[in-house]
């Protein structure tokens, strides 16, 4: 049986086609820190019944296809205001991944959220950033466990603005 505990919850809040569910959390889960440490998958669960108590066991390739989208539609700041209420251990609710309309169309990338340490410009406590799916849940997990704050969500953004943790590490080795 797999080991449920510590997962980061993955919000999808547009309609995201199995295949792009299975790249993300086949890079996601096979990020260098975690292949380093070990841990290959059960990190991550897919979030998508309202209903948490049936959440039984973390995410991993291949991604059954949702039957049904519950978040469809909503924003990030719905998306954080459910996390707080309706998560539970072992599902970790400080920082969460989702995967919208913006996944949909470069299919790389995904949306982290985390509350911040410090008040934002717009007056929000709520702390965005998009991520390329190899660093998301590495940086995730990093702030659900406690381990680093929000340096991981401010550090290691490229020209567009997407977190790439490990673009410098490709550039070497290409």
């Amino acid at each position: 049986m797999t080991q449920f505990s510590d997962s980061i919850p993955v919000f999808c809040t547009a309609r995201i086609p199995k295949v792009v569910l299975d790249e993300f959390f086949a890079t996601a889960c096979g990020a260098p820190d975690f292949v380093s440490e070990g841990i290959h998958g059960d990190v991550a669960v897919l979030i998508n019944d309202i209903k948490t108590h049936s959440i039984a066991q973390p995410t991993n390739p291949p991604v059954t296809q949702p039957s049904s989208y519950p978040f469809e539609g909503q924003t990030p700041q719905e998306i954080w205001q459910y996390a707080q209420a309706c998560l539970r251990y072992p599902v970790l609710n400080r920082a969460i991944a989702i995967l919208d309309d913006q996944t949909l169309l470069d299919k790389e990338t995904c949306l982290l959220v985390t509350r911040s340490e410090h008040e934002q410009e717009d007056g929000s406590r709520l702390l965005t950033v998009r991520s390329d799916f190899e660093s998301a849940l590495v940086i995730l997990n990093v702030k659900n466990l406690g381990i680093g704050g929000d340096e991981h969500f401010t550090s290691g953004r490229g020209k567009d603005g997407v977190i790439r943790l490990y673009e410098c590490e490709k550039k070497r080795e290409g």
